[in-house]
This record gives C-alpha cells, structure tokens and sequence, in this order.
C-alpha cells in the first residue's frame, strides 16, 4: 500500500470514529428534541417579530384610537376606517381596533372575522377560525355585503364550494375584487359550478378592473390560452405587466406568461430560465442581441402600444398606469419624471382607477416631487399621506414615523 493511500485509509478510519462519538455525544439532544418537538409552527414562531420601537408604536396608535372613540371623537364606523388604515402595516393593530366596536358595528364583525379566517392573517391569532366565522355571519345576517363575498373566499378555501357559491350569489359578488377573482377559479375549474372558461375570464377581467392584483394576473394567463376565447397577447402582456405592478409576485418575475412556453419549443432553459433576465441591462450582455428581437417584446409589449397610447391620449386610465408605471420602472421606456407626470397627472384629476393602483400613483408622484427636479415638499407630503390613505404601506410608514 502507497504512504498516500495508507494516510487517506487512516484518515477515513479517524473521520468514522469521530463521527460515531459525536453522533453518541449528541444523541440525549436529539432525544431531546425531538421529544419537545411540536411538529406545528405556532403564530409566534411564523410571525416576524417586529422591534420593541416598532411595537410601541403599534400600542400608541392604538392608545389614540381607542381615546378618541372613548371621547365620543370617533364613530363606529371611522374606527373600521382607521382599523383598515393600520392593517396595511400590522392585521394586529387592526384587530385591537375594531375590537372595540365589533359588537355593535357589522363592518367591524365583517373585518375582524376575515382577519381570523383569511389564509394571508389567520396564523397571527391562533385558534380564531370559529370565532371569524360567526362574526362574519353576524355581519351578513345584519346586511353586511362585504361579510358575504368574506364567508365565500372562507367555504371556498374549505373547499366547500356549495357553501361558498351560496354566499358569493348573496353578494353579487361585486364589493371585493378578490372575490371576483375566486369566482373566475370556481369557473374555471368546475367547483361548485358547470366549468365554463369564457365566463371565468369575464370574472377575472372584473376582478382585473377594480384591482386586484391576482385576478390581472389569470387575466393575462387566460388571455394568451384559445379555449378562454380569442387570443390577445398585447393585453396579455398589459395585464401580467399591471398585476405585477400591483404585487403579484407570479406575474412580476415570470412576464413571460404572455408568451405560452411552447413559443420558444420544448426548451424550458429558453422559456422560464432566459426570461427571468428579461427586464435587468444584463440580458444584452449576456446574449448578445436586442430586446426588441425577442418575442416577448414583439408579441407582447411592441404590438400593443400603439393602440395603448391612443387609449392614453383619450386618458383610458388603466392605459395611462400602464405606460408611466413602465417609465417609472425604468422597464422597456426609460424612467423620465417628466413623462410619468405626463401620464399620472390626469389619474390624480379624476380618481377613475381603483385603489391599489392609485396608491402607487400617489405613491410614485409624492417620489418624484420628494427628490425630483421639481422638488416640492408640501406637495410630496400631500401626496404621501393620500397613498397612505389608499392602502400605500411605504407612505403610511413615511406618514405615520414606523421605526424599523
């Protein structure tokens, strides 16, 4: 045997031994730990913990809530309000609110038994499912509409669909984009219902419209597949692009759902992996070609904006997001202050775009007048607090001062 293979013989036997002592030294903490082992994550362990500044200011913009609504400065109703400003930064402080008057205000019974039932809130209250569900149907007893499209996204994620469809036909569903959004699924899958494609795409375009960032994305999906309908890959480009915009993180990373897999052959490596690099300056680098040779810029982007810049002129308000949130990006049109508040300016005139996407115009015109050339601080402040206000949490943290 040569000196290298007796030393590496030696050294293995040496690693065995240390192995099994320390496998021996460490077996009572296994035991141990796998004997305290729950096999469950508690909402304590899920949740982030935030800081003991940050919490402080949660109990003191609670403190506030609940003096003014002592006092008589507060209604029941403009607790809801402010319970649903402070849910865009902590579904706790939100509960501690409308606790308050959750047992005289059905709005306040429909919100805090979504917070104990949503799949998004419910691991931050523990055993609060039932309790949710009773106070939801309190609220849909009293004529509450919001507790109904509530209880239908609650029986729906049971998957008891019958349960679900009963209480979505109660309410149209019209007051909350997502329920919209799980009626599509309800279609497009069968549940509860005959499947029918064409109606679940009608659903998710509704849902698309008023704003919801999940039902743009499946609008996009749905548009670019023939058995929804007509393929359109311009608005499928439009819809993936806005629901990323919105927070869809599905849609924001993958743009390439306007495309279908299939256009680029059975090479996954081409379809999922080379469009991931799509939007960042190393795609040139990298490959070596132009951005307005590849499909998802002629199918997608390219082909659509003509008509979405006539519907902009005419001020369509989902066209004029669309083009300055892709300036503002910096994303196929360079970022220039100067265009985005070309396009932005008639979305704060007329308020004609839901919510969500509102809060990111304010949001995004407050920036511009914040650092611009057109610095502006009033301005920026004014804009700030009304994103905040539209559900905007990076202005309702500049706004209300929440420490890190």
């Amino acid at each position: 045997m040569s000196r290298f293979h007796f030393f590496l013989h030696n050294m293995k036997k040496q690693i065995l031994i240390i192995s099994i002592l320390s496998l021996i030294i460490s077996m009572p903490i296994f035991a141990k730990e796998k004997k305290t082992q729950k096999g469950y994550l508690t909402p304590e362990e899920v949740h982030v913990t935030i800081s003991p500044a940050a919490q402080q200011k949660a109990d003191a913009l609670y403190e506030s809530v609940r003096n003014d609504y002592t006092r008589g400065k507060l209604t029941p109703d403009a607790v809801v309000n402010k319970a649903l400003y402070h849910k865009v930064w902590s579904p706790q402080l939100a509960a501690r609110c409308l606790q308050l008057v959750a047992d005289k205000n059905p709005r306040a019974m429909a919100e805090l038994g979504h917070l104990y039932t949503f799949k998004k809130t419910a691991y931050l209250f523990g055993d609060k499912e039932a309790e949710g569900v009773r106070l939801m149907e309190g609220a849909a007893a009293a004529g509450d509409k919001k507790a109904n499209d509530y209880l239908g996204i609650y029986w729906n994620s049971q998957k008891d669909y019958a349960k679900a469809l009963k209480y979505f036909n109660a309410s149209a569903p019209a007051n909350i984009p997502y329920a919209l959004t799980i009626m599509g699924g309800m279609y497009d899958d069968g549940h509860g219902v005959k499947k029918d494609r064409p109606k679940a795409l009608e659903y998710y375009r509704r849902a698309a419209e008023l704003g919801d960032a999940d039902g743009a994305e499946k609008y996009g999906a749905a548009l670019q597949r023939q058995w929804y309908g007509k393929v359109n890959m311009p608005d499928a480009f439009v819809w993936t692009y806005i629901a990323g915009d919105l927070g869809n993180d599905f849609a924001r990373t993958n743009l390439q759902l306007p495309l279908r897999g299939e256009r680029f052959g059975d090479d996954k490596q081409t379809a999922f992996v080379r469009n991931s690099f799509i939007l960042t300056d190393a795609w040139n680098e990298k490959y070596g070609h132009k951005l307005e040779n590849e499909p998802i810029y002629k199918e997608g982007y390219a082909a659509g904006l003509p008509a979405r810049t006539l519907m902009a002129d005419a001020e369509d308000p989902w066209s004029l997001f669309y083009i300055g949130s892709m300036s503002y990006n910096d994303e196929f049109l360079n970022h220039k202050d100067d265009f985005i508040q070309e396009c932005y300016t008639p979305l704060l005139k007329s308020d004609k775009l839901p919510a969500p996407a509102l809060a990111l115009v304010y949001e995004r015109m407050a920036d511009i007048y914040r650092k611009g050339g057109t610095a502006n601080a009033r301005k920026a402040d004014e804009l700030t607090r009304r994103a905040a206000e539209l559900g905007s949490l990076k202005a309702y943290k500049i706004i209300e001062k929440i420490p890190d």
